[in-house]
């Protein structure tokens, strides 16, 4: 069936009791459907594994290349989404990791909704978070690639994404930077309050969580105007537009505090990024996509508001405060 080396030993687990279950309660159809997915996945793998690996040296039309020439050539030349700068095979290995998250989800699907299976869908759920949290981080760091007036920063970015691409097709791939990952599950476990949006409550929490390097990131966040926007969109799951449209509400009226069910109205919308415990691990990317779209109109559109994410900021510090030693080993 599928190469053991492109699921970690709790994926395998789950992948087999999900055959046996369907097997047993005879839904061939479904059965079929997954092994042709996990078919196609093995494909996959087989086509990223015939190009050579990023750290390793070629040579082509007499000039070489390796992992340095290719940090050289992303640091000078790509910018924002240039995906013709990019080596084939992390494009490859982008599409191969989302291809291992959706057939994730298909199992997810195919466990059904009874209460029987309530933890094992909790296991998928974890499993497809650890592999989405791994695509987020790349995404952020591509940002990052394309900060034209950032060298060093790109440089840094640039060492980091080479070795995310060489380690893709490995079943735990690699051991994304651990502080960004730490503020996202927190954040996905931390409800806002709303309250009188100063956030009070919320930098309370998520800085008595977190470790040493978080906490000193929140605390120059503090006194960074944009910033502190960004993270304040974190915080609450609203783009600053939105935030600062309640803000004056609550000035206006002369309001001492809002909750959920007013802002709501106020917007004349129901959804609200993060705001209450869903299991779908989807969330988090789209409340992260989300932000990024905003602070892209920003920046080409000129309006106010910050023009870079909350983990766009705190990546650029990560990778200031350590270096390469934010890079996995």
């Amino acid at each position: 069936m599928e190469r053991h080396g492109l699921w970690t030993e709790v994926e395998r687990e789950l992948l087999d009791s999900v055959r046996l279950k369907l097997d047993g309660e005879g839904r061939v159809g479904d059965l079929d459907a997954l092994v042709a997915n996990l078919e196609a996945l093995r494909l996959q793998a087989d086509a990223l594994a015939l190009y050579p690996g990023i750290n390793e040296w070629s040579r082509i039309s007499g000039s070489g290349r390796n992992i340095d020439t290719l940090v050289a050539a992303l640091g000078e030349r790509y910018h924002d989404d240039d995906v013709f700068v990019m080596p084939t095979k992390a494009l490859l290995g982008r599409t191969f990791e989302l291809s291992r998250i959706n057939l994730l989800a298909l199992v997810r699907r195919l466990l059904g909704s009874g209460e029987t299976e309530r933890e094992a869908r909790r296991a998928v759920g974890a499993a497809m978070l650890a592999r989405l949290l791994g695509v987020m981080t790349e995404d952020v760091l591509l940002e990052i690639l394309g900060y034209e007036r950032d060298r060093e920063s790109r440089l840094r970015a640039a060492h980091v994404l080479a070795r995310i691409w060489d380690r893709r097709p490995e079943a735990v791939g690699h051991p994304f930077i651990p502080e960004l990952s730490t503020m996202w599950l927190m954040r996905r476990d931390l409800i806002p309050v709303f309250g009188t949006l100063l956030g009070t409550q919320e930098y309370i929490s998520l800085y008595l969580t977190v470790d040493a390097a978080c906490q000193d990131y929140i605390d120059r966040a503090a006194g960074a105007p944009d910033e502190a926007a960004a993270l304040e969109e974190f915080l609450f799951g609203l783009p600053f537009e939105e935030l600062e449209s309640v803000k004056s509400h609550l000035d206006s009226s002369g309001m001492a505090s809002i909750d959920q069910a007013d802002i709501k109205r106020l917007l004349g919308k129901e959804s609200i990024y993060l705001s209450e415990r869903g299991e779908d691990p989807l969330e988090l990317y789209r409340f992260f996509n989300y932000r990024r779209k905003c602070a892209a109109r920003r920046k080409y559109g000129g309006g106010s508001g910050p023009t870079r994410t909350f983990e766009e900021n705190f990546m650029r510090f990560l990778l200031e405060r350590n270096g390469n030693a934010a890079s996995v080993g």
